[in-house]
């Protein structure tokens, strides 16, 4: 495998967690829905908890997307052409990550809002 697709292949998840990151930053979607967006019971609740997920998610997103990004370029440089299963441990990785970020999400949602979704005071 040549460098650049060990490049393109191992930089793909770290991009789509920063462009998607980027998006519910700027509150996209708009609106609570159960096709687009982070959607857990919790943060589906109402309009508010939905903006406050996806701007603690989209945080946590971006942060992991950069650091990913770092990791897999020097993994990739730093692998040899025949080194596949590198790219797949970082690949899971990655994938490990993007599910371990609901936790703290999940964890900062239900410190800020109760059961129903009405904010705490």
């Amino acid at each position: 495998m040549e460098l650049w697709q060990s490049l393109v292949i191992s930089s793909a998840m770290p991009l789509v967690l920063i462009v998607s990151g980027l998006f519910t930053r700027i509150g996209l979607p708009k609106k609570v829905n159960w096709f687009v967006g982070y959607r857990t019971s919790m943060a589906c609740k109402n309009q508010e908890t939905w903006v406050f997920a996806h701007r603690h998610a989209g945080k946590l997103w971006i942060i992991c997307g950069f650091v990913w990004l770092i990791l897999s370029i020097g993994v990739a440089i730093l692998i040899d052409n025949e080194a596949y299963l590198w790219l797949g441990v970082v690949a899971i990785a990655q994938l490990v990550t993007v599910i371990l970020s609901l936790i703290p999400t999940e964890i900062a949602l239900r410190k800020e809002f109760d059961k129903n979704g009405k904010r705490r005071p």
